[in-house]
């Protein structure tokens, strides 16, 4: 498979219409949305770009004015015309992964881009991807009212096909009626007289009786004037998709299995908020010899004293320690010059 890079595709108008980016825009997300893909981020920052990233593409459109340009569009049936065109609306779709993206899924995404942005705005010609030929806004429109109306067709004519089969069927059904009704109405032997039972129904004649089912519409879509749903309109409300969550995720929780595991989540959740608390809570251990070394510290100015004071008035001491002062207030009268030896 051919990887292809981008996939481009152009709109030319022959006005100048200043609307058409923001307009294309609108439409463009639209079209995404309606086939899956939600766009991520609306880049705005260039009066005459915007980017718009998906989970799949990153999709740019680019306006551009520009002076009146002849330009031959090829018709549907009929030779090209010139039109001249005075701008243009530039479509580029880039695959994020481009490795594992579908060639022809993004061809047809770009296709059905093109046929929104074509029926929205006042387009004049239409050039797609690398056709070397422009096509005008009826001959690129009537390429998928050709394709509508095929796939149209198809299922008429397979409906024909199967009605010349139906008529053996009915035969079969009326065969196997006429035997249920041949045996119910037989004679029995007098020695058993049990009632004859009714006849079943066969899986033949309750598909010929069952009427097809009818379609039931969606509450909130509205269709278009074509038949077609489009944008949000093919998706229910809101308040629908709620409703019908709300009811899926309570019988979830009503589930043996889902009980059970929300026990065992409780259970680990306390678990671990018990580690948590013994490894940030301190042991007695070290709060006790905190609380000791700090009235160690506090006792020893007081200690220090009591022992100085003790030396002092020890018997001991005291003759030396009558020499030591008198000898010092000898050295210092004799520094001032008081006593002189």
């Amino acid at each position: 498979m051919t990887q292809v890079d981008q996939y481009k595709g152009k709109l030319g108008f022959e006005i100048r219409d200043p609307d058409a980016l923001s307009s294309g825009s609108t439409a463009v997300v639209d079209t995404l949305e309606e086939y899956g893909h939600s766009v991520r981020q609306f880049q705005s920052r260039n009066p005459n770009l915007i980017r718009l990233d998906c989970d799949h593409y990153r999709v740019e459109l680019r306006y551009r004015r520009h002076p009146i340009k002849p330009t031959q569009a090829s018709a549907a049936g009929a030779d090209s015309t010139e039109t001249p065109l005075r701008s243009s609306l530039g479509v580029t779709l880039t695959p994020n992964h481009p490795d594992h993206c579908d060639v022809e899924l993004s061809e047809l995404l770009l296709a059905m881009v093109l046929r929104r942005l074509a029926e929205d705005l006042d387009v004049a010609t239409v050039d797609w991807l690398h056709v070397p030929f422009t096509l005008t806004r009826a001959a690129f429109l009537g390429v998928f009212e050709d394709a509508e109306t095929q796939a149209e067709s198809h299922p008429q004519s397979a409906a024909d096909h199967a009605a010349p089969d139906a008529y053996p069927v009915t035969e079969i059904a009326a065969d196997i009626a006429g035997i249920h009704a041949a045996k119910s109405s037989a004679p029995l032997s007098p020695q058993t007289t049990p009632e004859a039972p009714p006849p079943a129904a066969t899986p033949i004649d309750a598909a010929l009786d069952t009427p097809p089912p009818l379609p039931q519409p969606t509450n909130g879509a509205k269709p278009v004037a074509d038949g077609r749903l489009r944008g949000r309109a093919c998706f229910e409300p809101v308040e629908v998709t709620i409703a019908q969550l709300e009811e899926h995720y309570a019988a979830m929780l009503q589930s043996p299995d889902t009980r059970a595991t929300g026990r065992h989540a409780l259970e680990a959740r306390n678990r671990a908020r018990a580690r948590a608390k013994a490894v940030m809570t301190p042991p007695r251990s070290s709060g006790t010899a905190v609380a000791r070394l700090g009235g160690l510290l506090a006792a020893m100015p007081q200690r220090m004293i009591a022992t100085t004071s003790h030396l002092l008035r020890s018997p001991q001491l005291r003759g030396h320690l009558h020499i030591v002062c008198g000898a010092t207030a000898l050295l210092a009268l004799q520094s001032s010059a008081a006593v002189a030896f």
